[in-house]
């Protein structure tokens, strides 16, 4: 019986050896919490031509039309996945992986109005809510990302059942436009071709087709040319032996080549800065 004990408990140690706590390949799903992207408040002039000298003389350095973003702030959104690879020779390990997420400021448009006192403005939200558009998690002026990652990595310290790693590799992002004045220009196009003509309360006024119509552009309008970047990661992540279920917590720090994320993807947004997936892996 001694004996029979002992090879069961040998039986299980060399099983725990040879199956390795880590296994060869796998998939993982999770949640992101993405620190990377910040935008300062800002405001531009949306150009309209056809405007006669005297009232360009009224406007001075003011627009007929301005657009304003403030209040940037991540929303709830943001999950994804990755696949890896383990025990490549020389490098050890390699994962591609992504994140889909979205963030929201408040985005709003004014226009000029002339009256015997002078110029005065009327406000408009680009909102998600004021366009009584229904998306969970948002109400206000929605920007959304998708980051695509190649990383290599390398264990720096086994604890068994748990494992810290070190990494780096390449990134790219796709993104939808920014609120800006070049967006609302193209939305507005020919029907500010006689602006003085134009009752701008019907055009821009608050649920109106157009403003609408320029909150829905920023939700549709295919992300574009892609921002390039690299990234440095530390990864932890634990499982039990044979059982191919685990968990893993991957902190990631962005680093773009376009400290200014990009043209196609809205001037004024910052791409440095931290992401941390926590989520669980399937093995074999």
């Amino acid at each position: 019986m001694k004996k029979l004990s002992i090879f069961i408990v040998s039986a299980l140690v060399t099983l725990s050896a040879v199956s390795s706590v880590y296994a060869i390949a796998g998939v993982g799903f999770h949640w992101g919490f993405d620190y990377s992207l910040s935008s300062e408040n800002a405001a531009e002039n949306v150009k309209v031509p056809g405007l006669p000298t005297d009232v360009l003389n009224l406007l001075g350095d003011k627009s007929l039309i301005k657009i304003s973003r403030t209040d940037w702030k991540a929303s709830p959104i943001n999950f994804g996945g990755k696949a890896y690879i383990d025990m490549i020779p020389f490098i050890e390990g390699i994962e591609v992986s992504c994140n889909f997420g979205v963030w929201q400021y408040a985005g709003s448009l004014e226009y000029a109005t002339f009256n015997q006192s002078g110029l005065d403005y009327k406000p408009v939200d680009l909102t998600v809510n004021s366009a009584g558009l229904d998306y969970v998690g948002l109400e206000g002026t929605p920007y959304a990302k998708l980051q695509l990652d190649a990383t290599v990595r390398k264990t720096i310290v086994d604890f068994w059942l748990i494992q810290l790693s070190g990494g780096a590799g390449f990134s790219s992002h796709f993104s939808t436009p920014l609120l800006s004045a070049e967006l609302v220009e193209s939305v507005i196009g020919s029907k500010l071709s006689d602006p003085l003509n134009t009752d701008l309360a019907k055009l821009l006024g608050p649920g109106g087709a157009v403003s609408k119509e320029i909150v829905q552009k920023i939700i549709n309008d295919a992300m574009g040319k892609p921002v390039y970047g690299v990234h440095i990661l530390l990864g932890l992540k634990a499982k039990l032996p044979v059982i191919p279920v685990g968990i893993y917590v991957d902190g990631k720090y962005m680093i773009p080549f376009d400290s200014n994320f990009g043209e196609t993807s809205g001037k004024g947004i910052d791409g440095f800065g931290l992401l941390v997936n926590a989520g669980i892996s399937l093995s074999i």
